[in-house]
């Protein structure tokens, strides 16, 4: 299961496509995904019309520079073609950390109350 880090960097004709068309971005993609199109493929998750809208912790995480893993392919939950690679993510941060990072969790609730969820 990858995350949007992880995804970003799987097929970079998709990602060109992706940023081109989707996030409506001019010129070539980026080669990371870094936080500000983590951020605007969540956002675009949380502001679309279905009735619900689920994220992995570490996309979550990801919108953040200072708090996300500097390697995306240490969120990944597992690797499906791989029989003793299976959930192993753990989250790098406690929750009392999590809870102290307080810019981030405004900036969450915000996103989360604008969008009406």
């Amino acid at each position: 299961m990858s995350t949007i880090r992880g995804w970003w960097e799987e097929d970079r004709a998709r990602t060109q496509r992706f940023y081109n068309n989707i996030l409506g971005q001019h010129g070539g993609a980026p080669y990371f995904c870094e936080a500000w199109i983590n951020r605007a493929v969540v956002l675009q998750h949380l502001y679309c019309p279905a009735m619900w809208s689920i994220f992995q912790l570490q996309d979550i995480l990801g919108m953040n520079e200072k708090i996300r893993r500097e390697n995306p392919n240490e969120e990944r939950i597992n690797i499906p073609a791989v029989p003793n690679h299976y959930w192993r993510y753990r989250i790098h941060l406690t929750l009392e950390d999590l809870l102290k990072q307080k810019e981030f969790n405004e900036e969450l609730r915000g996103y989360v109350v604008h969008s009406g969820r």
